[in-house]
């Protein structure tokens, strides 16, 4: 893009305007009832129906545009892939170890969550993919991070990440190309839902651990070779990179702290990434889950090639703190299940619900 067609841009803070003033249009009809429906309220979340199976429910997290979703980046990509297709350092595409590597990986985080007795109790009453999760803690996956909360996504349209320190600073106008952007999907209404969104658009909501709350979580499902910026379901808003407007931004966030709370489990999942140890377990789990047609020789393989030592031990390269756990039960079933039901709007199938245009 040249310099030119940067300076004509708009800033991260006139995109977030420009999609309140369409909230606004949305929200505007609702004040007039009394009383005001809950649907838009930040917060709370919709305990929605799989639209393919309708006995799997989503606690889905509300917002002012419930069915618009977002996505911000500080760099544009002519080709933008979910990490665990992304090519190498030296620009080939990865292998086919290179996909089990990381597969073994967000097994193993997944066994993790597991082992958590409120993510279990959760489960009792809500479906969460554990590696839709993994994607929002770091993990290589096949998803792309979306959200239907323009704040989150602006936040992350305006900073760039540091892995050293895990954390997250604001960008002036010298930052990369000189311009981000910002995904916006498009307008739908009930009865024609883009054919295919919502089987690529995993709902990850509440699911007790606090970062992918606090992001209004969704995972994009895509595949080998598949470019997000030939999806038929968003728009893309341009904006060029402005250090007043990205240091407001940053600011809104608590510096960082509303939407990357600190959460043990960031911790523990950069513990398995790093990790150079795998149990057999693990590699049964993901044969199971990734690879049925497949013996274990395969991953062995992968692992050996890869680095990663095979041991035969029940245990897995992070565990939660048991005297945490045992303290985060016990307040959960004291008040946190409750505070949790207040907080859950009555049951709505996806396909009924009535979209904005």
């Amino acid at each position: 893009m040249l310099e030119s067609d940067i300076k004509s841009l708009p800033t991260i803070l006139d995109v977030v305007e420009q999609i309140s003033a369409h909230e606004n249009n949305i929200v505007a009809p609702l004040c007039r009832m009394v009383p005001i429906p809950p649907t838009y309220d930040e917060g709370r979340f919709n305990l929605v129906s799989d639209q393919g199976n309708r006995s799997i429910h989503y606690l889905m997290p509300t917002s002012q545009s419930p069915f618009t979703f977002y996505r911000g980046q500080s760099k544009y990509y002519d080709t933008c892939t979910p990490t665990l297709f992304r090519p190498r350092k030296d620009g080939t595409p990865p292998t086919e170890e290179d996909i089990a590597y990381h597969r073994i990986k967000t097994c193993e985080f997944a066994m993790l969550l597991s082992t958590h007795p409120v993510f279990r109790d959760i489960q009792q009453v809500t479906t969460v993919d554990p590696i839709a999760m993994a994607q929002h803690y770091g993990l290589e996956t096949d998803y792309l991070d979306i959200t239907n909360n323009k704040w989150v996504a602006a936040f992350f349209a305006c900073t760039q990440y540091d892995y050293q320190t895990d954390t997250y600073l604001p960008v002036g106008e010298d930052y990369s190309d000189g311009y981000g952007v910002m995904y916006k999907s498009k307008s739908v209404v009930s009865d024609e839902t883009p054919n295919g969104f919502f089987k690529k658009n995993c709902v990850i909501g509440y699911q007790y651990f606090a970062r992918p709350s606090k992001q209004s979580s969704f995972g994009y499902l895509m595949e080998a070779g598949e470019n997000f910026n030939d999806s038929p379901f968003f728009d893309k808003l341009f904006f060029r990179h402005d250090a007043v407007a990205s240091q407001i931004v940053f600011e809104m966030s608590y510096q960082q702290r509303r939407f990357i709370p600190k959460d043990p489990l960031s911790k523990l999942a950069r513990n398995i990434a790093q990790s150079r140890e795998i149990s057999r377990e693990v590699l049964e789990n993901c044969i199971l889950n990734f690879y049925p047609e497949s013996d274990l020789s395969f991953l062995e393989r992968t692992c050996n090639n890869k680095g990663l030592h095979v041991h035969n031990e029940h245990r897995l390269s992070a565990q939660f703190n048991a005297k945490e756990v045992e303290k985060e039960w016990r307040t959960w079933c004291e008040w946190g299940r409750k505070d949790l039901e207040s907080r859950i709007l009555p049951p709505r199938l996806v396909t009924m619900l009535q979209l904005p245009t």
